[in-house]
Formats: structure tokens, C-alpha cells, sequence
């Protein structure tokens, strides 16, 4: 499933991530790396939320597309 398929309130576990490699860099900064459990807390038509970490981060659509996960 993709990250951006998740529906507010989901739990998934982060799988693998087929981002370029300048976006794939910046979200593992913030705590987007395999292994890493997130959950949708936001999800508008541009945007999503995600609780990764003990931290929110916003991130656009198009970025979460990449980015497989385990429910």
C-alpha cells in the first residue's frame, strides 16, 4: 500500500521508498526511514500529516506516492 493511500487514523510500518534521491534524503532527516511506523493524522486534497516519530510532518502527494507501507 502507498503511504498516501492511508486513511486518517491508519498505522502502517514503512517499507520501502522510491523517491529521488533529494526528496528520499530530507524525509529520512525528519524520521521517514524503513522500519518506521507512521499514522495518518491529516488528509486533505494536496496534504497529508503523518505522526512519525513524536513529531507531525506535512507532506505534499505528490512526495507520498513513493513511499510503500505495511498496514
Amino acid at each position: 500500500m502507498k503511504l498516501n493511500d492511508m486513511k486518517i487514523g491508519d498505522i502502517g510500518k514503512i517499507s520501502k521508498m522510491d523517491a529521488p534521491k533529494n526528496i528520499k534524503r530530507r524525509l529520512m532527516e525528519v524520521g521517514f526511514i524503513n522500519g518506521s511506523m507512521v499514522r495518518t493524522v491529516l488528509s486533505k486534497k494536496h496534504i497529508r500529516a503523518y505522526m512519525v516519530k513524536g513529531a507531525v510532518i506535512a507532506l505534499r502527494v505528490c512526495d507520498t506516492k513513493n513511499i510503500e507501507v505495511e498496514v
